[in-house]
């Protein structure tokens, strides 16, 4: 919330308070006993200020929260007992205005967080007025405007807690977004720098190549093919490489073994944890196939991130079968 908002709604709520405070002392002289009022006007600002101005966050302390309730249960009390119901007005005067400020005190209490606190408020403020002047005076001294201000509040409290939970959501959901992107910009160029590495490792074969004419050695031959094989890997395996990985797909395909290993997007939601958890299986795994062909998938929109698969021609099934995590 912009912070000219926030004080613009604060001096909204601090007049709408102050106002039953300042009708309520032009009839300060009309009770047995100024001192218990003066009491509860301080009482009532005081809280009022304190659940305007306090945290940074929508939701109040709980302590604060149950503060209030006191507060609310206690100005009441002060000021009936030095307002006999006898001197009461039948048409109601503002001698009870705190019923309209203590309402206001558990609406705002109530749009903070604390709905259930705010509505044990007003059912102790019946209680009271009930205890003092009787049912009738639940319509003359205002307690049905507390009802519907506090529950007016209440329902505003919990749309902006919605609110504020969603955007929540949407943060996390950007900030989630963002590392994915930043991850796979920094894969991408980290997949450049180990291409061009692999491209300036076999470069000394490739002049050769061009300077015999092509032809190649058993042993250039078995060289390209593995280089060859690597290339391959970088561009279509992605995230499934790491150190591991392409030395244990080397070391396979030494021994003759077929190595596929292909990142068609599965491990886009990954966290670095498990992508690195999957590449120690991988790697683990290649070292223990002897024979025939491993593949290793990551593929996009399945409940798994990446599968391996172990085969060989002459086998009834798969030597391997695995799904990962």
């Amino acid at each position: 919330m912009p912070s000219y908002l926030k004080w613009a709604l604060i001096i909204l709520g601090l007049l709408f308070a102050t106002n039953h405070l300042v009708l309520g002392v032009m009839w300060l002289n009309t009770y047995t006993a100024w001192q218990p009022v003066v009491i509860a006007f301080l009482l009532y600002i005081v809280s009022v200020l304190a659940s305007l101005l306090y945290t940074t966050q929508l939701a109040l302390p709980r302590w604060q929260a149950w503060a209030n309730l006191a507060i609310s249960v206690a100005v009441p009390l002060l000021v009936l007992s030095v307002f006999p119901i006898a001197e009461a007005s039948p048409n109601g005067t503002y001698q009870t205005w705190f019923v309209a400020g203590i309402s206001t005190l558990l609406a705002i209490t109530a749009i903070r967080g604390s709905a259930f606190i705010a509505w044990a408020g007003i059912a102790a403020l019946f209680v009271e007025i009930i205890a003092w002047g009787g049912p009738r005076q639940i319509t003359t001294v205002g307690l049905v405007g507390a009802v519907m201000l506090v529950g007016a509040a209440h329902a505003l409290g919990a749309g902006l807690q919605k609110i504020g939970q969603q955007a929540e959501q949407y943060r996390a959901q950007a900030n989630a977004a963002s590392q994915r992107t930043a991850r796979i910009t920094f894969g991408r160029a980290e997949r450049d720098r180990l291409l061009q590495s692999t491209l300036l490792t076999g470069l000394p074969l490739l002049e050769r190549i061009v300077s015999q004419d092509g032809k190649l050695t058993d042993e250039d031959r078995a060289e390209a093919l593995l280089l060859n094989a690597r290339l391959r890997d970088e561009i279509q395996g992605q995230s499934l490489l790491s150190d591991g990985v392409r030395v244990a797909a080397r070391d396979a395909r030494k021994r003759n073994i077929v190595v596929n290993l292909l990142d068609e997007g599965g491990l886009i939601n990954a966290t670095p944890e498990q992508i690195e958890d999957i590449q120690t299986t991988i790697a683990q795994s290649i070292r223990g196939v002897v024979a025939g062909t491993i593949t290793v998938r990551a593929p996009r929109g399945e409940d798994y991130m990446v599968s391996i698969t172990a085969t060989r021609p002459e086998a009834a099934g798969p030597d391997l079968w695995l799904r990962l995590p």
